[in-house]
C-alpha cells in the first residue's frame, strides 16, 4: 500500500523537511496568521482538543471511531506520522490525498515562508482548512507538544481532554509534573468543559485550578467513574463502565485496542462523547460501544498474527514503557520476549529500560534514520549496566531480522521506542503499512 504515497512529489517532501521538525517557538502569532490566510476555518466546525503526555492519540482515534459510528464525518489530526505526513490529517480514516496536500502547500507557501512558519504550524493550518473544505461534522485535534503554546491552541473546543501527565520534553515544558501540567492546562478555554484522566495529585490540582479560574467545568474521570471486569485479550480489551452521572451502570464495552491503559483512554472518550451529545451532536451510547469495538490505531499496541507473534507499540518514554510492559505481562506471562528498540535523544533512557526489568527481555538496538535518534551503542551500554542481554545492529532492518531469527515460535517479538523506528520498518515492508 506504500505506492499510494507516491503521488506527492519529492520537491514537496523536501520543502516540508526544510521547515524542520523542532521548530517549537513561543507564541501563536504565526499560526493565527496562517489560519487567517485560510479564513479561520477552525471556527466553522465543532472541535475536541486533546493534550497529554501519553494516550492522546489513542483517545483521539477512539473519538473519531465513535463519531463515525454515529454517522458523522470526522476529521482527525494527530502527530507524528509513521511513514508519510499525509497520515496526520484524515477524514473517516482516509488520509488527505497527495494532490490535496500539494495544492494546499502551494497556496499557502508564500505566507508560510514570510512568517518563517514551522513544519507543524504549516500542517496544522492545512488540516484546519482541509477539514472545513471537506465539510466535516467534527474535528478531533491532538496537540503536538505541550498545550499553551502549541500551534493547535487557536481552537475553542466543545471539550478539552488532558489524558495524562508524565515527565517528558522537560527542556520545553518544565522539570516537574506541576510545570508540565501548567503547560498542558493551557488548552482549557473559559466556560468550556475539560475532561481529565490525570492521576498524579499535584498535576490534577493544577488542571482543576485552571478550570476554576476559567469557569470551565472540570471532570476528573477517575473520580466520577470506575471500570470493573477488565479482561485483556488478544482480540482487544473488555471492561464494564460504572458512571452514574452518565447513566451508565455496568455497561459492557469491547475495545479493539490492547492494554489496561487503553481502558483509561476509553473512559475519556466516552465521557467526551456524552458532552458532545449535550452540544447537539447525535452521538448515542450505542455509537460509543460500536466505535470502541472497531477503533483502529496502527502502531499502538498492535498485535500482528505472525510467527513469532509480533507486538508493535510506539511507546517512547518511561511512562509508556511501563504501560507496555504491564500489558505484556498480563497477556503473555510465560512467553520469552525479544525487543527491537530505538529511542530518541530527549528520552530518559535508564528509566525507560528499567520498565523492562521484570520481563528480562533480550534487546536488539539500532539507530533509527532520524537526527534525533539515540545512538544504538548508548542504548546497548545502558541496557548492559542494568543486566540485560543486548545486541547492537547497524540498521533497524538488521536488528529486526536478527531478533526475528533468534525467536522461537512461542516467543513474543516487540518493536518499540519511537514512531520513526516503526515507520522505517513499515517503509521497508518488514511491518504492514495500514494506509
Amino acid at each position: 500500500m506504500l505506492d499510494r504515497l507516491q503521488d506527492v512529489s519529492a520537491d514537496t517532501l523536501r520543502y516540508l523537511d526544510s521547515l524542520g521538525f523542532l521548530g517549537w517557538q513561543l507564541g501563536l502569532e504565526r499560526i493565527e496568521k496562517l489560519c487567517a490566510f485560510w479564513g479561520n476555518p477552525h471556527t466553522r466546525y465543532p472541535i475536541v482538543h486533546l493534550a497529554g503526555t501519553n494516550g492522546k492519540g489513542s483517545t483521539a482515534a477512539m473519538l473519531s471511531a465513535i463519531g463515525q459510528a454515529a454517522g458523522l464525518r470526522v476529521g482527525l489530526y494527530t502527530s507524528p506520522h509513521l511513514v508519510h505526513p499525509r497520515e496526520r490529517m484524515q477524514i473517516n480514516g482516509v488520509p488527505i490525498s497527495g494532490r490535496e496536500l500539494e495544492r494546499a502547500l502551494q497556496s499557502s507557501r508564500h505566507v508560510a515562508d514570510s512568517l518563517q512558519a514551522t513544519y507543524f504550524e504549516v500542517l496544522t493550518a492545512i488540516a484546519f482548512h482541509w477539514f472545513d473544505e471537506q465539510r466535516v461534522d467534527l474535528g478531533i485535534i491532538e496537540t503536538g507538544l505541550g498545550g499553551r503554546w502549541d500551534a493547535t491552541n487557536v481552537v475553542v473546543p466543545e471539550v478539552a481532554i488532558i489524558t495524562s501527565i508524565a515527565l517528558e520534553h522537560q527542556q520545553y515544558l518544565g522539570k516537574t509534573l506541576v510545570q508540565i501540567a501548567q503547560e498542558k492546562a493551557g488548552i482549557i478555554k473559559t466556560g468550556w468543559p475539560c475532561v481529565s484522566g490525570v492521576k498524579a495529585k499535584s498535576a490534577r490540582g493544577v488542571i482543576a485550578a485552571e478550570c476554576e479560574a476559567k469557569n470551565a467545568p472540570f471532570i476528573a474521570v477517575h473520580a466520577e467513574a470506575r471500570c470493573s471486569a477488565v479482561q485483556l485479550l488478544e482480540t482487544g480489551t473488555r471492561f464494564r463502565l460504572h458512571a452514574p452521572r452518565l447513566n451508565e451502570d455496568s455497561q459492557l464495552y469491547h475495545l479493539n485496542l490492547l492494554g489496561r491503559h487503553q481502558v483509561d483512554n476509553a473512559m475519556l472518550a466516552i465521557w467526551a462523547s456524552h458532552i458532545l451529545q449535550t452540544r447537539g451532536l447525535p452521538i448515542t451510547a450505542a455509537a460509543c460501544a460500536e466505535g470502541l469495538k472497531h477503533v483502529h490505531w496502527p502502531g499502538r499496541m498492535q498485535l500482528l498474527e505472525t510467527s513469532p507473534r509480533t507486538l508493535v507499540d510506539a511507546a517512547h518514554n518511561a511512562d509508556g514503557m511501563r504501560k507496555l510492559t504491564r500489558s505484556i505481562r498480563a497477556l503473555y506471562p510465560q512467553r520469552r520476549v525479544k525487543v527491537v528498540m530505538s529511542l530518541l535523544k530527549d528520552k530518559a533512557l535508564t528509566q525507560a529500560l528499567r520498565a523492562w526489568l521484570a520481563l528480562q527481555p533480550e534487546f536488539f538496538f539500532a539507530t533509527a534514520a532520524n537526527d534525533r535518534a539515540l545512538a544504538a551503542e548508548q542504548m546497548h551500554a545502558a541496557a548492559r549496566r542494568l543486566g540485560f542481554v543486548a545486541h547492537v545492529s547497524a540498521t533497524p532492518r538488521a536488528a529486526f531480522e536478527l531478533a526475528r531469527a533468534r525467536c522461537a515460535a512461542e516467543d513474543l517479538l516487540c518493536v518499540t521506542g519511537s514512531h520513526y523506528l516503526i515507520g522505517e520498518l513499515m517503509e521497508q515492508g518488514l511491518l504492514p503499512y495500514p494506509y
